[in-house]
């Protein structure tokens, strides 16, 4: 007696014959649960028809039911243990179930039947590379380039290998040989410039990102790697019109954001104020959600400031950049912490114990310069990246993820000394913010802080959002917002502590007592 449910597949498709043909016509019609059920139906009746499992485990993977799928390409392969597709499918299936451990073993046991087979080298490399085994996923893109020489994508996977290995010459050998294999491949086009981008070739990086967009027009990391070329060389212009096209292609990468605002202050550096203005006004509009866009389109067009940095703005600027902050300091000349630790310490005479807060702490440069003179301290910042490279250096007695007139608010403690390098460049208006460090200092208590000087003209209110997206306050308000909050003025010097386009940022620097 015939099967009522494969009758009933088999007419509703309109073909007779072979289960697997009506199943594919099934598919074709868009009718995947009836060709499931048509496929189940076929392996129940023959369970040793090792192309029915592959089938099925293919229509599982095409419903993203991948456990199904491995399960069904594990048959398959037990019945039909020389066909390389099933080694290459559920391996494949594994790595999407991020079963990475499995995938490898899977793919070394198809090259146990099949050894000369280029594919299962390849996706061997692909497995090992995402076990983090570079050696040895080199090893099996050159096996499988060996047995096919004209084998872009393991090429570009060689490429993407030795570049992870730190081997840049021979990955920009490997890209190369793909797209002169394939001169279509754009992925290989955008890689090639992004490394030569590393190598600071960045006339060959913008002409490996041309060859990209000509191919894929709205190619993210081709657009991403061409606006920081043209940067690189001080082409803002032009640089603010392809970033535009990166952030309409990738909306979500936040480092583009950063990137525009770069771009902008360039061209305000190099004489171009009215045409930044002109792309603030257009970045202000088309990215109205985007605190980084508002922020820096604030500071570019010089209104509508905020009294102080946005929370998001200022906790995703420094997560995003916590892994390679200090090497950029360091490249900035960077010398705030121990200008002003050294200079706070002349202040104390000689005192030890105290119980220190380092008020926007940031990776802790200027820990080690405060332990010394601590019998607690105290670190607060809003950056949660920022904060781990901190307690690595094993020196704070604590430190809180909080923005600091939240983290004062709630604190009941008292600090004898409050240390802010850097930090007030983030608020505009500081007289609540030195209000709630007055309230938290224990009487005679110090506190030293910096801030960049004042360019220009002073407006009223005596700060100003500059175009780098950081605050610059008039010296009058300083003092002025300090005697408000019941501190003493023990010194305030204009000095430097930094670099911007290798020309000196002028900042104060202040040491002040609790009264």
């Amino acid at each position: 007696m015939a099967n009522p449910v494969s009758d009933a597949l088999l007419q509703q498709a309109g073909i007779g014959g072979d289960p697997l043909v009506t199943a594919s016509a099934l598919l074709q019609q868009g009718q995947t649960d009836a060709a499931r059920d048509l496929l189940a139906d076929l392996v129940k009746k023959n369970p040793r028809r090792a192309d029915a499992w592959f089938s099925l485990g293919q229509l599982h993977t095409m419903l993203g039911e991948l456990k199904a799928a491995a399960q069904a390409f594990k048959r398959a392969i037990q019945l039909s243990p020389d066909v390389v597709d099933g080694y290459v499918n559920l391996g494949n299936t594994y790595l999407r179930l991020d079963r990475v451990g499995q995938a490898i073993e899977t793919y070394r046991n198809g090259l146990k039947q099949q050894p000369e087979q280029p594919l299962l080298h390849f996706n061997l490399g692909i497995a090992l590379s995402r076990s983090g085994n570079l050696p040895a996923a080199i090893a099996s893109y050159q096996t499988a380039i060996r047995l096919h020489p004209a084998y872009a994508q393991a090429y570009f996977s060689l490429g993407n290998a030795y570049r992870d290995a730190g081997q840049i010459d021979e990955a920009e050998a490997a890209y190369r040989k793909s797209v002169a294999l394939e001169s279509g491949y754009a992925d290989a086009f955008a890689n090639l410039a992004g490394l030569l981008a590393t190598k600071e070739d960045f006339l060959g990086a913008i002409e490996n990102c041309l060859k990209t967009v000509a191919l894929v027009p709205n190619h993210p990391h081709a657009l991403r790697n061409m606006s920081l070329s043209l940067y690189k060389i001080g082409e803002y212009e032009q640089g603010a019109e392809v970033t535009f096209r990166a952030i309409a292609a990738a909306p979500s990468d936040t480092m583009l954001q950063y990137h525009m605002g770069e771009m902008l202050y360039g061209m305000i550096r190099t004489g171009k104020s009215e045409q930044a203005q002109r792309y603030a006004r257009q970045w202000q509009e088309t990215c109205a959600k985007d605190p980084i866009a508002q922020h820096m389109a604030a500071a570019i067009l010089g209104e509508n400031a905020p009294a102080r940095a946005d929370d998001t703005y200022v906790r995703e600027t420094f997560d995003r950049f916590a892994s390679d902050f200090e090497t950029t300091l360091a490249g900035l000349g960077y010398r705030v912490p121990e200008m002003l630790c050294a200079a706070m310490e002349q202040r104390l005479e000689g005192r030890r114990g105290l119980t220190i807060l380092d008020a926007g702490c940031g990776t802790g440069l200027c820990a080690p310069l405060l332990k010394p003179l601590a019998r607690t301290l105290v670190g607060v910042d809003l950056s949660g990246g920022m904060l781990a490279k901190a307690k690595a250096r094993g020196l704070y007695d604590s430190l809180h993820e909080a923005e600091l007139g939240r983290f004062l608010a709630d604190t009941a403690d008292r600090y004898d000394m409050t240390v802010a390098a850097d930090v007030f460049c983030y608020f505009g208006q500081l007289d609540p913010t030195l209000k709630a460090i007055a309230a938290k200092t224990t009487p005679g208590g110090l506190l030293g802080f910096t801030v960049e000087a004042m360019q220009g003209a002073s407006p009223a209110q005596g700060f100003k959002l500059g175009p780098t997206g950081r605050y610059q306050h008039d010296e009058g308000y300083v003092r002025r917002a300090l005697q408000d909050a019941g501190f003493s003025i023990l010194s305030l010097e204009q000095t430097h502590g930094r670099e911007e386009m290798g020309q000196p940022v002028p900042c104060f620097m202040v040491i002040a007592r609790r009264d």
